[in-house]
């Protein structure tokens, strides 16, 4: 099929690479310096949308700057994401694809957003929402791989929505080989499992972490034996993110919560978890912080993107304790670096660490797989207090 790909950014361009080994892909993405070997990139709207059969969109939905999620955002006021790129993506599609071609939407939008818009620009009769449950670092292998797929048409069902909905599992199943599960409905309800889905994973990842918090302060508990244990319950399904460790990260999960406040408030629902979320994950930095800071030692953290096997730092809980060393507690802050002194490390990925620590440091490990009889330093399992009473 003749595909073409608006948005070659860190979702668009590994999802275009791989499609480009099945079909004719051509990119599209205002940076003149983004390259590829597998999709014909274009430099102009025209050139990018003729014959185009499916047109995919992953153009950004951010937040500004400070709403990233690597430094404390739950004190300023909610927004909602700033669809002007997605818009104007669409416009040009209008005006330079073929009135044929499906629009494909992948970005990610809170519920309520997608009907206005596409009515306004009447595209309803050809646009889906088709947004995808990757995760940075790992985005081709998941688009390969998924668990669920969701599509969402303005209406569900009509004749014509079911014969796109056929076009995109028959594309898909060019690729995709595992048996996924499909959901096909409307707009909303895509719009809903997408950013559910990642709010979800937010507040497994606060509970899992709120676990450590209570056993550092209790003593003779380790909180992984009890996350295991609750692995194991009928109504938790998924042991995925069910590890007490670092916070919530990663350039979606953070804003998605700031964005989901903002519609509780826009939808008067009366409550606001997800505000409480941000505040949950923001106090256990700083509790983490706090244990770095009560050894009279530099301060290093290992691991600072924000999960292994990236050097991405987007919403990175590890940059967010740094923050709160250097904020409340007034200590320097190094990462990804290990000293010839005496330092207290912070072990903030959980893999295992091959290094030689300076006799006299201190190493917390946040996922307690360090061993603690390591000659000459201190191992502490974050979460794990063998003796000490709980504080008063």
């Amino acid at each position: 099929m003749n595909i073409t790909m608006i948005g070659l950014g860190k979702l668009g361009l590994p999802v275009a690479e791989v499609m480009a080994q099945h079909h004719d892909v051509r990119g599209y993405d205002i940076d003149p310096h983004i390259q590829s070997d597998a999709i014909n990139i274009k430099w102009s709207w025209m050139e990018a949308c003729a014959h185009a059969q499916i047109i995919f969109v992953a153009v950004p939905t951010p937040h500004q700057p400070p709403y990233g999620g690597e430094t404390p955002t739950s004190h300023l006021p909610a927004q909602d994401f700033d669809y002007t790129a997605l818009r104007s993506a669409l416009i040009n599609i209008r005006t330079y694809a073929p009135p044929t071609a499906l629009i494909v939407n992948i970005s990610t939008v809170l519920p309520g957003t997608l009907r206005p818009m596409i009515t306004q620009l009447a595209l309803q009769d050809r646009f889906c929402y088709n947004p995808y449950l990757i995760a940075m670092g790992t985005v081709a292998q998941d688009f390969i791989h998924p668990d669920i797929m969701m599509l969402g048409f303005d209406q569900w069902p009509t004749a014509q929505h079911e014969s796109q909905a056929h076009t995109l599992r028959d594309f898909y199943d060019s690729i995709q080989h595992n048996h996924k599960h499909f959901t096909v409905g409307t707009w909303e309800e895509a719009e809903c499992i997408k950013i559910f889905h990642n709010t979800y994973i937010s507040a497994k990842v606060t509970i899992a972490n709120m676990i450590a918090d209570v056993t550092q302060r209790i003593g003779h508990a380790n909180p992984t034996t009890i996350a295991e244990s609750l692995r194991h319950a009928d109504r938790i399904v998924s042991s995925q993110y069910m590890e007490p460790g670092m916070g919530d990260g990663g350039p979606c999960h953070p804003r998605d919560n700031i964005a989901l406040s903002w519609l509780a408030d826009q939808l008067n629902l009366g409550y606001d978890l997800f505000h409480n979320i941000m505040h949950a994950r923001e106090q256990q930095a700083a509790l983490i912080a706090d244990a770095l800071s009560e050894h009279d030692l530099p301060i290093h953290i290992m691991g600072e993107s924000f999960k292994p096997n990236t050097d991405l730092t987007d919403g990175s809980s590890a940059r967010l304790v740094g923050y709160y060393c250097e904020q409340l507690h007034h200590r320097t802050v190094t990462y990804d670096s290990v000293s010839d002194q005496p330092a207290v490390y912070l072990l903030a990925h959980d893999r295992d660490y091959d290094a030689t620590w300076a006799p006299g440091s201190v190493i917390i490990d946040m996922y307690r797989r360090h061993p603690r009889t390591a000659k000459d330093v201190t191992v502490l399992w974050y979460g794990v207090r063998d003796a000490e009473p709980p504080p008063q």
